[in-house]
């Protein structure tokens, strides 16, 4: 492939990843007919608090990503800075994320609750490649696309790398086939391996072998190995039945499926994030669709867990279609354009020479103060740097 088009899809996937998680980080829990009550249907960035407004620590800064993309973006810094994902250098970019001392959010945008476990146990001093939550939980997946754009040319080291990212904050199998699924599909697109039928099959064939890999070689590390070993491998091959089934009916299908690998809660919507559910959803759409921007629009206004499938869709989409096909008014409106563009450069060549990257840290705490102090003048409410929580001014 040509040097300047692999830039482009590298480009494209990085920065389709942050543009779909900001386009979907307002949307998150809402159904598709509470999106349509609300905004008829979604095609740019929206302000969350149309929807949000008994819920105000849920509104997001319009164009600004959340903990998706900055957990991928600290990703990228270890692989560059070390030419490996370093736990424990992966984990000190989180715990920065968290300072000043005490205040147990921090930078961090939007995390769930299995990730403040990881922060917990991380600032009580456990290793981080002990961290990881037993629940099978969509985190290790969010966040992978770096370590396939920065291993797309050899799958052992990817493996490896893929492994030790997700062991940080899950240890569950679906969980790590989903990372490892996530990262076979944006490594073969970025190579520009056809958008066809055919790729849940190959995806479903790589990680089927690396299944039994992780079941061989971590052991009693990996939950659910037993019951659920082969859980993502049969999902994804399911993506390939649907493609000629009515959205509808395909997605009806794909929760059917998921509810087949053990969701708990049940699932009852392909965007739920459970990774059996919304990772082949990803693939559908991103296979029943003609264009970057209408699988992003398509995959957030389904609602439900919006900026992690809009996240994984973006990345594979623009690994695919390149940089140039996102549309210029999502580049134009997204936060930190510069410094998810620099990442990708930089990972293109593999290393950080003539490229200037902005401290992560220190961005992403001015990103965060910036909607904290957006949403106090908008709202007049007061927030709580602790904990994002929204406390009444008046």
């Amino acid at each position: 492939m040509p040097q300047l088009f692999r830039v482009d899809r590298v480009r494209g996937c990085l920065l389709g990843m942050a543009v779909g998680d900001a386009l979907g980080a307002p949307l998150e829990g809402l159904s598709s007919q509470q999106i349509k009550s609300h905004y008829g249907r979604v095609w740019d960035y929206v302000d969350g608090v149309r929807a949000w407004k008994r819920k105000p620590h849920r509104w997001r800064l319009p164009g600004l990503y959340s903990d998706d993309t900055q957990q991928a973006l600290a990703l990228c810094d270890v692989l560059l800075e070390s030419g490996r994902v370093d736990q424990e250098r992966l984990a000190d970019l989180y715990l920065g994320l968290m300072t000043p001392k005490g205040a147990f959010v921090g930078a961090h945008r939007g995390i769930g609750r299995s990730f403040r476990q990881v922060l917990a146990a991380l600032e009580g001093g456990m290793p981080a490649g002990s961290c990881g939550q037993p629940g099978a939980g969509i985190g290790a997946a969010m966040r992978i696309a770096p370590v396939a754009l920065f291993f797309r040319d050899a799958t052992e080291p990817l493996f490896e790398a893929v492994m030790e990212s997700s062991l940080i904050t899950h240890r569950d199998i679906r969980s790590l086939g989903g990372a490892l699924a996530v990262a076979h599909a944006v490594r073969r697109l970025v190579s520009g391996e056809p958008r066809d039928a055919a790729l849940p099959l190959w995806i479903a064939a790589d990680l089927s072998k690396h299944e039994a890999r992780i079941e061989a070689d971590y052991g009693q590390r990996v939950t659910h190995r037993r019951e659920h070993g082969r859980s993502m491998s049969r999902a994804i091959a399911r993506a390939e039945a649907v493609l000629e089934l009515p959205r509808d009916r395909a997605l009806r299908a794909l929760v059917d499926e998921a509810n087949n690998h053990g969701a708990e809660p049940e699932c009852r919507r392909a965007t739920m994030g459970f990774p059996p559910a919304c990772i082949p959803a990803c693939l559908y759409i991103l296979l029943t669709t003609s264009s970057f921007e209408e699988a992003l629009i398509e995959m957030v206004n389904l609602g439900g867990d919006s900026d992690t499938t809009g996240a994984i869709l973006g990345a594979m989409a623009g690994a695919h279609y390149g940089a140039q096909a996102i549309p210029e008014r999502w580049l134009d409106g997204l936060r930190n354009r510069a410094g998810i563009d620099a990442r990708a450069i930089a990972l293109t060549q593999g290393s950080t020479a003539g490229v200037v990257i902005p401290d992560l840290i220190a961005t992403e705490h001015a990103l965060t103060r910036e909607e904290i102090e957006t949403f106090e003048q908008f709202a007049g409410v007061a927030v709580d740097d602790q904990n994002h929580g929204m406390n009444p001014v008046f």
